[in-house]
């Protein structure tokens, strides 16, 4: 069965941090039919991204976006509840007809997709819902207490005078380093001594290493939450038509 023609919609390509959305509309006119792309637009994932999102979509209550890992359950919740309709696709799939992942150009093509009724609809059984809306939502609240870890951890190492970042490759290194109390090489002192603050006393040593390890732990149990989201999404949200232009 072939999905409908739509005169208007959206789609939203989903990633860990970022949603990146596309609104576009069907133009008829005697020599053909077209669909052209008002606006693409890309939102942090977090609760005030959601809303900006959602303002941004205004009319346009129909459309489509990725099923992600875990990631797309939160906001496919959010928009059913304020009556948004939307279309869920896996995107390994994409990937099989799109090529290489672009995601302003995904969200472009995966609105002409929509629009011209190239995808099947998939959803979410009714008895799956309760379970994953849990499971989203104590993920979520993991995600909170991380980001409070990770401020206070900023803080840390702010008032003792470091000025690095401690969450990319390289700050996460020295993160452990500090916390177990060990010294910097030389070549490390020489990189970053600007950046550097003072020596940290026993107390401070404990407090940094404690904090290390909550965030550890915590981003364990976000991985294996993520794990059982993925184990209880049902097999119709992963379908896709290949008829995609």
């Amino acid at each position: 069965m072939e999905s409908e023609i739509k005169t208007r919609g959206f789609a939203i390509d989903v990633s860990r941090d970022k949603l990146t959305v596309a609104k576009a509309e069907l133009v008829i006119t005697q020599e053909k039919r077209e669909v052209e792309v008002n606006e693409v637009r890309e939102f942090k994932y977090d609760n005030e991204g959601i809303e900006e999102l959602i303002k941004f979509l205004g009319e346009y209550k129909e459309g489509i976006m990725e099923s992600t890992g875990p990631y797309f359950f939160y906001l496919h919740e959010e928009l059913t509840e304020k009556g948004y309709k939307v279309t869920l696709i896996n995107p390994l799939h994409l990937k099989e007809v799109f090529g290489k992942k672009t995601d302003k150009l995904d969200a472009q093509r995966l609105a002409k997709a929509f629009i011209l009724g190239a995808v099947k609809g998939s959803y979410i059984p009714t008895g799956e819902i309760r379970e994953l809306r849990e499971l989203t939502r104590y993920r979520e609240s993991l995600m909170r207490k991380i980001t409070q870890v990770k401020n206070e951890i900023r803080k840390f190492l702010e008032m003792a005078g470091y000025k690095i970042e401690p969450f990319d490759k390289r700050g996460i290194a020295l993160l452990e380093k500090l916390s177990r109390g060990e010294g910097l090489s030389k070549e490390e002192r020489d990189e970053l001594k600007e950046k550097l603050g003072r020596s940290l006393n026993d107390a401070e040593k404990l407090a940094l290493k404690q904090l290390v390890d909550l965030l550890k732990s915590l981003e364990a149990m976000v991985k294996e939450v993520e794990d059982m989201i993925i184990s209880k999404i049902p097999q119709p949200v992963v379908e896709l038509s290949r008829e995609l232009v």
